[in-house]
């Protein structure tokens, strides 16, 4: 179910999100950022667990949220998109931050 066919195989159970949740910490308001962190961390453990569920987790999520907006996954895709930040960001301040 992964997109791309090249996937990076990523050591899940030394993987930290320290500097992550510091950043978070840094930019968001504090209950945003503990809900986030939050998040971050339960996904973590399900990458522990095995990372191929992740898109499985991403799937049962979206359909989630669409249940509750009484939209669609792509709607609720779309709306995450418009917030998201852009490919320079991720790629500048976040992307560093998971290696």
């Amino acid at each position: 179910m992964t997109a791309e066919a090249d996937v990076t195989v990523v050591d899940w159970d030394s993987f930290d999100l320290e500097e992550f949740t510091r950043e978070l910490r840094g930019n968001l308001s504090g209950p945003d950022a503990d809900k986030l962190i939050w998040a971050f961390e339960h996904a973590v453990e399900v990458a522990r667990t095995d990372d191929d569920l992740l898109s499985y987790l991403v799937v049962a999520i979206l359909c989630l949220l669409a249940r509750l907006d009484e939209s669609s996954p792509r709607t609720v895709l779309e709306a995450f998109f418009r917030r998201s930040v852009s490919d320079e960001a991720w790629r500048r301040t976040y992307l560093p931050l998971f290696a």
